[in-house]
């Protein structure tokens, strides 16, 4: 087969979507970003084409590879994540990691750093192959059956309450704002499309006191796959709410014929990590992988 390789076109966009969906379909805690989102990161003024690789076969997009310099580092790093090839081009995986390495070579870069998951295709294998190694932990990822699982029911659960979007948009972006440090717009984009998500969200509750929100917690459906939901950004004035919130939603989701449940820990939840891993364990979720950065000098 022959491949060739081009840098960034805008019109390879929605190709670079429908291939990374297909290529990561069966990914965990992990998502393609859409063409929207990618229009907009790549019409920043900072954005360098010469760092995203497109690999073709007969003119069809069948992997790309995308990277970035990471100024002012020094040593000079680039991030750099591995290729995302069609199943039956794996021959594009080298070809494009070379290509990648050889043009950030070309720009001073003399670290790579790439985030590796035993559950993100063979991005393990790959920075195995290529020499690399892990340096930080950046999240863990852990799942519960809920055919089997056996879900206690509290008194404290009649705290929580459905999240009544009229009611609780201002407070949430507010929240959100400053809690998470979202632009006003970002927040209220993130609301607004909760309340236009449908089924895709199984479970959104929320905690009041006089009338203010104290907690809030939320489980979205996997887009491919109608059984299986995960955990999003749980925010809690007190740490027993989170139980609660969990149990809830265990109990929700099950009600509602999800089969399996994802839960992470990652960001500012990993100085909590061990609290969180006792609960997890505590509650019946088994542990899946970790997601970690790795680094390798070229």
């Amino acid at each position: 087969m022959t491949y060739i390789i081009k840098n960034y076109q805008e019109e390879f966009i929605d190709a670079q979507e429908k291939v990374g969906r297909e290529a990561t379909k069966h990914w965990k805690a992990f998502g393609q970003t859409s063409a929207a989102q990618l229009k907009q990161i790549y019409s920043q003024p900072n954005f360098d084409p010469e760092t995203r690789h497109y690999c073709f076969k007969d003119d069809n997009l069948v992997g790309f590879l995308t990277s970035n310099v990471l100024e002012p580092d020094e040593p000079k790093r680039a991030h750099l994540e591995f290729p995302i090839v069609l199943p039956g081009h794996e021959a594009a995986e080298e070809l494009l990691f070379e290509r990648a390495i050889k043009v950030l070579q070309t720009k001073g870069v003399t670290v790579v750093r790439t985030r590796v998951s035993e559950v993100w295709g063979k991005t393990k294998e790959f920075a195995e192959k290529w020499g690399y190694t892990p340096v930080e932990l950046l999240g863990m990822l852990y799942s519960i059956e809920l055919t089997t699982a056996n879900i206690q029911e509290t008194p404290e659960l009649a705290e929580i309450t459905n999240y009544d979007h009229e009611r609780d948009f201002e407070q949430m972006v507010e929240i959100f704002i400053r809690e998470y440090g979202m632009t006003p717009e970002q927040a209220r984009n993130n609301f607004e499309s909760l309340a236009k998500a449908g089924d895709q969200v199984v479970a959104h509750f929320v905690i009041r006191k006089e009338g203010e929100i104290i907690g809030r917690a939320l489980a979205l459906r996997q887009e491919d796959e109608s059984t299986q939901a995960y955990t999003a950004t749980f925010y809690v004035t007190k740490e027993q709410q989170r139980r609660q919130f969990l149990t809830k939603i265990l109990k929700t989701c099950k009600e509602k014929g999800i089969e399996k449940l994802d839960a992470s820990i990652y960001g500012d939840l990993l100085p909590l990590k061990d609290q969180l891993v006792e609960l997890y364990e505590s509650l019946g979720f088994s542990y899946v992988a970790t997601i970690s950065y790795y680094e390798k000098e070229i």
